[in-house]
């Protein structure tokens, strides 16, 4: 063979691997389907015995006709043998009604017969495919091993994977995989790494405990080479592609039962026991990824269990996306389906806008790598870490030769500051993700700037068009009338925010903190905090009734109960036996500068992360008294910034202080006075409004 090899050309050594590929033709096919084929044997030869096989063929012309129909149904031998429409024509039928090929004194089973020479044939392949990598490894590591001689090795040794093999067959595949070249996984392109993670995942799913943990000592192993290889720097490489090939697999293989749970469990194991590598960040890295795969497998069996609970689905979908984070694409995928979600839910506003906002900041993000890869030297532009504030303009400047991306994900700062979360990618040389161009993220900023205009931000849609404009200024894009136009779609908001920016017509919505107690019922929600925003003038009452009924229907009408104050609550004076809901109106929370600042209603709905509510008692245990009597305790919470990708946020910190009568009296006439103002203040004074606040003034105690 060795001598064979060395003087056959390029076509004869690609004739040779396909003759490797018989051995999908010796796959064993499990004791069941062989016990199917028994009993189809029985059947065929009483028939026969009987005469009345109908059109049968004499077993020599059978064995002929085996040759050409039977190979071009092979796929009928995985189906019962009776129904295959040549049943009569295949091979391991016939060879087991050939009562003659077995001695009387054969103690062997059909079944035994089988998976001997399934074994011996796949053993044989495999030596033979062990021989001739070690006899090409000059040929096969050209080109970092992205060559088509590597690539047919590897299609031959993850066919022993995508048929079925005994797992002694397994066993010896597994140690021949942790022989093979690591060059030629973890450099160059990212297809041959990822076709591997693929099939060794499939594997961890495997119903024999001793194929699963060899897998899962595999991926262990090949996660272990990518940090050697990298010389202990990270297993990005593995990271992505182990990320991707989850996703793929969750639809087409079913992984993500308790087989599949216990491998991730021996993977983790195997990081902690791994003393030579304790004190580097590989087990952390580690334990780090097999977390990201179960997040992506809880949240996507949640998914359907909360298919009319819009909050929890869109939570649900955004904890994919993060697991996502190292993966644009798959990233991509998650924020698209949200966006739809709120869509259908007619929240258009912030929600949705916000999707495609975070969808072109990553856009951006994986361009701007794209071109740091291209040109080494200005990898110092813009460190992520160093959180700059960029105009958007300067999302897009180009040189004579390209377009650099230099800004990525920081130009939308002055937009949102959530969308620090798209600097959270990955970065890996030989990724071969959907080709973002300079086309991808002016389409995709074209259709921010259609939800701008649908959610009324009016004051947003001149920062997303200048980049915009900046890649047809560059093109000298005139016949098209391209630039004409943006210019006028800037105007014309411009036009729009001096209508609306007095009038005050706008409405961005309310919010509302919803706190949820009942260990038994809420699991990871209970006891938490969040800040739901409603559409446009949504009141308690609703906000109340709507998620009373969601959860009556998830728990039982009976076992649901609303708490009507906004008094804390402490959770161990509750009846475990019930489900709790506490719903409170709660205000955008500005400082003295930011009450300077935020002049407008926009500036005032648009990146808020502290909401206030107020809650009235007495000294003597009563809620409201005189107002010589009155007190009010403030609460200030904190979260993420609205608007956001989803429409509830959960509460991160909150701060309490309480305020005497004299306190609560200048507080009130305060704000009565600056409420006043802020009427007579308008060009065109609204009586109504004017009239609706003079009704509510201060009590004369004061």
């Amino acid at each position: 063979l060795v001598s064979y090899w060395h003087r056959a050309i390029h076509q004869e050594i690609s004739d040779f691997f396909n003759i490797l590929l018989c051995l999908q033709h010796f796959r064993f096919l499990g004791k069941r389907h062989i016990a199917k084929l028994a009993a189809a044997v029985k059947l065929a030869q009483s028939t026969h015995a009987n005469g009345t096989l109908k059109g049968s063929n004499h077993p020599s012309q059978s064995s002929m006709a085996s040759g050409g129909e039977g190979h071009r149904h092979a796929r009928s031998q995985t189906m019962p043998i009776i129904r295959g429409k040549n049943a009569l024509t295949n091979p391991k039928l016939l060879q087991m009604m050939d009562t003659g090929s077995i001695q009387e004194g054969d103690t062997l089973s059909p079944t035994d017969i089988e998976a001997n020479l399934s074994t011996e044939v796949a053993l044989t392949v495999l030596d033979v495919l062990e021989l001739f990598v070690h006899h090409h490894k000059k040929q096969l590591l050209l080109d970092d091993g992205q060559n088509t001689l590597m690539k047919k090795v590897l299609d031959t040794y993850l066919l022993f994977f995508q048929i079925n093999q005994s797992t002694a067959t397994l066993r010896h595949v597994f140690a021949a995989l942790r022989l093979f070249f690591p060059s030629a996984f973890f450099q160059g392109k990212a297809d041959l790494c990822g076709c591997l993670c693929s099939e060794i995942l499939k594997c961890c799913n495997h119903r024999s405990s001793s194929t699963q943990t060899e897998a899962a000592a595999l991926l262990y192993f090949f996660m272990r080479q990518n940090f050697e290889f990298t010389k202990g720097k990270s297993i990005v490489r593995s990271h992505l592609q182990v990320i991707k090939a989850v996703s793929q697999l969750i639809a087409d293989a079913g992984i993500g039962g308790s087989r599949f749970q216990q491998s991730l469990a021996i993977i983790n194991n195997f990081a902690n026991g791994d003393t030579p590598l304790k004190n580097t960040s590989f087990p952390a890295e580690v334990k780090d990824l097999t977390k990201r795969i179960r997040t992506v497998l809880m949240a996507t069996a949640q998914m359907k269990e909360h298919e009319k609970d819009p909050e929890m689905l869109v939570d649900l979908q955004y904890s994919l996306a993060n697991s996502y984070a190292s993966t644009p694409e798959l990233r991509r995928t998650w924020l698209e389906s949200m966006a739809k979600i709120h869509v259908r839910n007619g929240d258009l506003s912030e929600q949705a806008a916000m999707c495609y906002i975070h969808i072109s900041a990553l856009i951006a993000e994986s361009l701007k790598r794209r071109y740091w890869r291209a040109d080494k030297s200005r990898m110092s532009i813009v460190s992520p870490e160093e959180n700059p504030v960029f105009k958007c303009s300067s999302l897009l400047t180009t040189s004579r030769d390209q377009d650099s991306f230099s800004m990525g994900w920081a130009a939308f700062l002055c937009i949102s500051p959530n969308v620090q979360e798209e600097g959270a990618m990955k970065e890996d040389t030989g990724t071969q993700d959907t080709p973002y161009t300079e086309d991808t993220l002016v389409e995709q900023l074209e259709q921010c700037v259609d939800y701008l205009w649908k959610s009324e931000r009016y004051e947003l849609i001149a920062d997303i068009n200048k980049p915009v404009i900046a890649v047809f200024e560059k093109r000298r894009d005139f016949k098209l009338q391209r630039l004409s136009e943006l210019y006028y779609d800037i105007h014309r908001s411009y036009l729009k925010v001096t209508e609306v920016v007095d009038a005050e017509k706008r409405l961005f919505g309310r919010y509302y903190r919803v706190a949820f107690y009942g260990q038994g019922f809420f699991d990871e929600e209970e006891s938490k905090e969040f800040i739901y925003k409603e559409p446009k003038l949504t009141g308690l009452s609703e906000v109340s009734q709507r998620l009373l009924k969601l959860y009556s229907d998830k728990f039982g009408a009976d076992n649901v109960k609303m708490i009507q104050d906004s008094n804390k609550v402490n959770p161990k004076d509750l009846d475990p036996k019930f489900a709790y809901i506490q719903v409170t109106y709660v205000v955008p929370y500005f400082d003295e500068k930011e009450q300077h600042d935020k002049r407008t209603d926009f500036e005032r709905h648009h990146n808020i992360s502290r909401f206030v509510f107020e809650t009235p008692f007495t000294l003597s245990g009563k809620k409201h008294g005189d107002v010589e009597e009155q007190c009010k305790r403030r609460t200030i919470l904190t979260s993420s910034s609205f608007p956001y990708l989803k429409k509830r946020i959960e509460v991160v910190e909150q701060q309490s202080t309480e305020m005497n009568p004299i306190e609560v009296a200048i507080d009130e006439m305060s704000r009565k006075v600056s409420e006043l103002n802020q009427l007579c203040n308008m060009e065109e004074v609204d009586m109504i409004r004017l009239q609706l606040k003079l009704q509510g003034s201060v009590s004369v105690k004061v």
